[in-house]
């Protein structure tokens, strides 16, 4: 029996204005970089494991936006960075929506010259 390896890709994004970095990855193995992300961070596992993607921090300055490659379409790109900017400007007591709308567009630009430049197929849906 030939075993899967899993493949991980890593982007960090220095947020200066905010005072933080967005980490993304795209992985093969989400359920295991979760669960070492979350070691790493001293956060007790409760994983759902059929998740498609997912956003935490553990700290202010640090957030991971994380999405399973089998998952990655534009649907759950928007979705997992909108979780992303709610987090990040509601831990700085941003509301404004404008504000936040200027850091998903941001996001959302890094993410995508991300995928293209590792070749990583986006799909629709």
């Amino acid at each position: 029996m030939t075993t899967k390896k899993s493949k991980t890709y890593r982007k960090i994004a220095k947020l200066d204005m905010y005072n933080c970095v967005a980490n993304f990855i795209i992985t093969t193995d989400l359920t295991k970089d979760v669960a070492k992300l979350y070691k790493k961070n001293g956060i007790k596992l409760d994983f759902d494991v059929i998740a498609e993607g997912l956003v935490f921090s553990h700290e202010i300055s640090d957030y991971y936006l994380i999405i399973d490659n089998y998952y990655l379409s534009h649907n759950t790109i928007a979705h997992e960075i909108y979780h992303l900017v709610t987090r990040i400007t509601e831990d700085r007591g941003i509301i404004d929506e404008e504000s936040q709308a200027w850091l998903a567009g941001h996001l959302s630009q890094i993410m995508y010259d991300y995928i293209k430049k590792n070749n990583l197929v986006v799909k629709n849906g």
